[in-house]
């Protein structure tokens, strides 16, 4: 009887404890919301109050990704090389950072910094459009959009990193009368930490960008919204480095801030 009902005072006081820490938790959503509503209230206030109209919606509270150093990788070069002069691939190391690639096929040609130009031939728009479809899905390059006159046709994308894009990373398709053209910037996969830095939540990079608008010139009237993104930046031949920034979209474009720095452009 007293072992019965000393199991019961034990899963009594579980159950309490369980109770305790459950309306913890719930004090600390609540206070957490409700402070993320005020925050946004603040900030839709200060917004209207200077000509622009905030969706509250648009407030975001996640935190922005993580950067570091992009280590150049030749034998990645040589695969994005492979993919579109095909076959019997001959390469080089002209120094400087330079390396060129030839084939029956074409040429092209990988600079330090993450540049690149390649001339593919190739019969037909049909395969040309899948070659540049096989890129983009290979090499991370998304919202591949194409424009097409007299037979012709030109598509653009941007690279994307841990599903966010690289603002400044495009890659560009032209093809005409059989040579398929691309050039861009060509980004290593391998993401190496740096020394961490303080990152500037969404809601400090709306204050940078309030700050930053007389300055632009244009001032928008709305913004819509605000993700996380990535700025590339060259910092020798042997790397680049990713900065994490958040995207603002407003009614007359697009607006990047450096998570690091504060500093806002006009994409």
């Amino acid at each position: 009887m007293q072992s019965s009902r000393l199991k019961n005072i034990i899963i009594l006081i579980l159950a309490l404890v369980n109770i305790f820490l459950l309306a913890s938790l719930f004090s600390r959503f609540s206070a957490r919301r409700e402070s993320r509503e005020q925050t946004t209230s603040h900030l839709t206030e200060l917004f209207a109050a200077n000509g622009m109209t905030l969706s509250p919606d648009a407030v975001s509270f996640q935190p922005p990704p993580t950067g570091g150093i992009l280590p150049r990788d030749t034998a990645q070069d040589r695969q994005m090389a492979s993919l579109l002069l095909g076959d019997g691939l001959s390469y080089s190391d002209q120094g400087g950072g330079i390396w060129s690639y030839d084939s029956t096929d074409g040429a092209a040609v990988f600079r330090s910094g993450g540049s690149f130009d390649a001339a593919v031939h190739i019969g037909t728009d049909t395969e040309a459009e899948a070659l540049c479809r096989s890129v983009c899905r290979r090499f991370h390059y998304e919202e591949l959009a194409f424009q097409r006159e007299d037979g012709r046709f030109t598509a653009s994308a941007v690279r994307t990193f841990n599903n966010c894009p690289v603002y400044n990373c495009t890659i560009s398709f032209s093809w005409d009368e059989g040579t398929l053209s691309v050039s861009g910037t060509f980004l290593p996969d391998t993401l190496t930490a740096a020394a961490e830095e303080d990152s500037l939540s969404a809601v400090s990079a709306l204050s940078f960008f309030l700050s930053a608008q007389r300055e632009l010139g244009a001032v928008a009237t709305s913004i819509t919204d605000i993700y996380s993104c990535y700025e590339v930046q060259t910092t020798s031949a042997a790397s680049m480095t990713l900065v994490p920034a958040w995207c603002i979209c407003t009614n007359i474009g697009l607006y990047y801030v450096n998570c690091y720095t504060g500093t806002v452009t006009h994409g």
